[in-house]
């Protein structure tokens, strides 16, 4: 015989745990009836039906935010402000009211200067205008209209003046046609480009000729005279004697020619000339 016992489930009455739920109900019911009294919500019940289903809807609302708001005051701690730093509603609207004040005194004084600066404005304008009055008034008071008084003296101061410019005028005739060639001259240079450049020298007989080089020169840096003689051609060769008249004398490499004008280049006495012609 198997002594152990078989334990059945046993059903236990849920009435009592009903009634608290109905009662529970009742309590939150009339807690939502005196909030609308309060807030003064003048609104016809609904239906009873339509009550219940919108205060469950409400309780359900309420425990949601009930419990989003605990959560958030968990996840975010108080901090501790100290009392001189806490801003109160009061100390909030005191400094909102001077900060209106302070923005009213500001357009109080920005009216005041303008004001002000059309003042003075008007009162430069009003000074200008009294100093234009008093030069007009001074300038016809020293007109000086008596020319007629003293006729015959001014005329002869005049008669001299006239005098001393035609003596300068003539004087000074000379003067102007230099300065008219000189302006000619100036003209043509400008005219002809070739005209500017500078006259050459004349060289001694054998002189020995340098070139001061082929490169452009903008602006010289030597502005001495190639074409002047130097050593041995200061000297005038024209008075020594013919055989000595020529370049490099006494040297080997001397030539037998002194220069061009005085040699017969044109090879007309050569016998290579006349053979071929014959021929």
């Amino acid at each position: 015989m198997d002594h152990r016992r078989v334990r059945r489930p046993e059903v236990v009455s849920t009435v009592v745990q009903e009634r608290e739920t109905e009662e529970d109900e009742e309590k939150r019911r009339m807690r939502i009836r005196e909030r609308r009294l309060l807030l003064g919500e003048e609104e016809e019940l609904l239906p009873h039906e339509e009550a219940e289903a919108e205060d469950e809807s409400e309780y359900e609302t309420e425990s949601e935010d009930e419990q989003q708001l605990y959560i958030t005051t968990m996840a975010k701690p108080a901090l501790f402000v100290p009392k001189p730093q806490r801003v109160t509603i009061a100390e909030r609207g005191r400094l909102e009211e001077w900060g209106r004040r302070l923005e009213e005194l500001a357009k109080k004084r920005l009216e005041g200067r303008r004001v002000e600066t059309r003042q003075i404005v008007v009162e430069e304008i009003r000074k200008e205008g009294q100093a234009d009055k008093m030069t007009l008034n001074d300038d016809e008071d020293g007109v000086d209209t008596d020319d007629e008084l003293n006729e015959a003296e001014e005329y002869e101061l005049w008669k001299h003046r006239e005098i001393a410019r035609i003596k300068r005028a003539r004087d000074g005739e000379p003067e102007i046609k230099k300065m008219s060639i000189s302006n000619k001259e100036y003209e043509l240079t400008k005219l002809d480009p070739l005209a500017r450049r500078p006259k050459k020298r004349q060289r001694r007989f054998l002189q020995k000729y340098y070139h001061k080089g082929s490169f452009f020169q903008e602006d010289a840096d030597d502005t001495r005279d190639f074409s002047a003689p130097t050593g041995e051609d200061k000297m005038d060769k024209s008075i020594l004697p013919k055989v000595m008249q020529v370049k490099n004398f006494g040297r080997s490499g001397r030539t037998k020619w002194t220069h061009l004008v005085n040699e017969d280049t044109s090879y007309r006495n050569t016998p290579c000339i006349f053979a071929s012609v014959a021929c």
